[in-house]
């Protein structure tokens, strides 16, 4: 007899089948969230009481930059995150070696092509791609960042999701490249960049972080025009002048009434001038207790003083500064003059930046990195991201603590070259704190280590001349030696800043040290055969810039060979 189930249908084995639950709707096919930008009805009697932000251009933000203040918190918005420390990851070393390469190369390009986007609230770029005929990769050359007045969005409609047999499928707009003014058609995905600004129910068009410091901005362009009218003004008072009418005075044009008589001396009035008023007094009242000149001068004066005017824009200064995000503390100093003040507010803008750079990377992974990956190692390739260091977490104290109790033990060693660089030493001068012993006593050395030992007891035959390596080869090649030692930092720089190409005049040093060791080893035309040799790996040197490399390493793994080469080359 068959087993029934709950719902009185017969139990089968593909009832006991563990399934999978119906996979949900994939892809843009729900959601109207991607389109123009979005316009928020005001409440009620908003714009009698405020400024109605919506109906801000470009312009206006372009003019709002130009102010000391905003301008002062976007440089160093730009600024600091230029210099933030970022690397890439991906388990393909060649993708990350490639990756990090070419980032290094725009980076100072890119980082100012998205700051665009913190006044405009978005930025539009062109992605320049060239082909390395020498690596054999093609490779992201120069990112354009374009006018965001002149470009929009090219949208594309895809079908969405409709149930079934219910007709017309709604439309759907998708990112689909850039419109620009003056030009006949749009830029295609893979060449344009667009990136907005902490984008917010799809407005691709971003925030724009100077919308909420309009307002202070208006009025401290207002007051500032105000105030030098003011300081103008009671810089240089109006005088008031006080004369009887009915009196007449003699003057040079001849008798005039008092009350002309004082606009005459008020008018010739200047600075450093003088004027002679009659001394007569005439009581105010009937009584001769309250005694006034009949002619006097007075200054307009306003109770108001120049510090109430500096205070009202200060006030501005800051609520424009905290509307884009930058700490007070950050751009002055505090009235109590606390120190961990001063650090707190550097923390929080620190952790913003944080924040910031969480925002780029999403936009870094999946539009240039992985289009790097994608047009160099294929579809299927590892996907690389970039990894940005975390700002403000850091304990220096805790740090410095860990680093001395790990060099008193003797687990770490500092390298001495690396300092020296950070000291901002010259090559020579890290050569001779790092060189090591004196070259002369390195030779001694060498010259008493090749001599044959004294024999001990007299009846053993002579020990046969040795047959390895010519000593005065191996001289050279320690200077050639020197000569790898002191390129190898040199390298390592220009690929951290850039890449080696831009090194097209290394300091190879040594070369009188080689060409005296070319003489004390018996060679003649030493001079001739040391300019030969420098020239020689100065070529090889320049050949090898215009390659691409995966990182130092193996750029000098190729320089040796070099050097090796010429060294034959100046000893035959």
């Amino acid at each position: 007899m068959p087993l029934l189930g709950p719902d009185g249908k017969v139990i089968t084995s593909k009832s006991l089948v563990n399934k999978k639950a119906k996979p949900p709707i994939m892809g843009e096919k729900l959601g109207s969230w991607a389109g123009e930008e979005v316009r928020l009805l005001l409440l009620p009697g908003g714009g009698a009481i405020q400024f109605d932000l919506s109906r801000l251009t470009l312009g206006d933000f372009r003019q709002m930059k130009e102010h000391y203040q905003i301008n002062a918190s976007l440089a160093v918005l730009t600024f600091m995150l230029h210099q933030m420390e970022w690397h890439i990851e991906c388990e393909d070393k060649k993708i990350r070696d490639f990756c990090e390469e070419n980032m290094r190369k725009i980076w100072t390009r890119l980082v100012r092509a998205k700051s665009q986007a913190f006044w405009a609230g978005f930025s539009p770029n062109v992605l320049q791609w060239e082909n390395d005929v020498d690596g054999r990769r093609v490779v992201l050359d120069k990112v354009k960042d374009l006018i965001p007045e002149e470009c929009y969005v090219q949208w594309k409609e895809v079908d969405g999701y409709a149930p079934p047999k219910s007709g017309m499928k709604p439309k759907i707009k998708v990112y689909d490249g850039i419109r620009q003014d003056f030009w006949p058609y749009p830029y295609p995905i893979d060449n344009t960049y667009w990136y907005p600004l902490l984008m917010e129910n799809g407005d691709y068009y971003g925030r724009k972080l100077m919308k909420p410091a309009f307002t202070s901005w208006f009025f401290s362009l207002l007051l500032h025009l105000f105030a030098n009218r003011y300081y103008e003004r009671f810089g240089e008072p109006t005088p008031i002048g006080r004369a009887p009418f009915d009196e007449e005075i003699e003057m040079p044009e001849g008798n005039v009434r008092g009350n002309v008589a004082m606009r005459m001396i008020l008018e010739q009035l200047r600075n450093r001038s003088v004027v002679v008023l009659p001394n007569q007094k005439t009581p105010a009242n009937d009584t001769e207790t309250n005694v006034d000149y009949d002619y006097q001068i007075e200054y307009l004066e306003s109770q108001m003083r120049g510090a109430d005017f500096e205070g009202y824009m200060t006030r501005l200064d800051e609520e424009m500064s905290l509307a884009m995000f930058t700490p007070i503390l950050l751009m002055r100093t505090a009235d109590v003059g606390s120190y961990n003040l001063g650090v707190g507010h550097m923390k929080v803008y620190l952790w913003m930046l944080n924040a910031i750079s969480d925002d780029w990377k999403m936009y870094i992974d999946k539009y240039i990195l992985r289009r790097l990956k994608d047009f160099n190692f294929g579809l299927n390739a590892a996907v690389p991201e970039i990894k940005f260091r975390r700002l403000g977490v850091e304990n220096g104290d805790l740090v410095r603590d860990i680093i001395n109790t790990l060099l008193t033990a003797g687990r770490i060693k500092m390298d001495a070259r690396e300092l020296g660089e950070m000291s901002g030493l010259t090559l020579e001068e890290i050569d001779t704190l790092t060189g090591g012993p004196n070259p002369e006593e390195v030779e001694l050395q060498q010259e008493q280590q090749q001599a044959p030992q004294k024999q001990d007891n007299p009846n053993e035959p002579e020990p046969e001349p040795s047959r390895g390596p010519n000593p005065a080869e191996e001289r050279l090649r320690a200077v050639v030696d020197k000569i790898y030692t002191r390129v190898y930092p040199q390298v390592r720089s220009a690929m951290n800043h850039g890449t080696v190409s831009s090194l097209t005049n290394p300091n190879f040093g040594f070369e009188r040290q080689f060409e005296d060791t070319l003489v004390s080893c018996g060679y003649e035309g030493a001079t001739r055969r040391t300019i030969l040799f420098y020239n020689q790996i100065s070529r090889f040197f320049v050949d090898l810039t215009v390659r691409v490399w995966s990182g130092p390493d193996s750029f000098m793994e190729a320089f040796k060979t070099g050097l090796e080469g010429a060294l034959n080359d100046a000893c035959s």
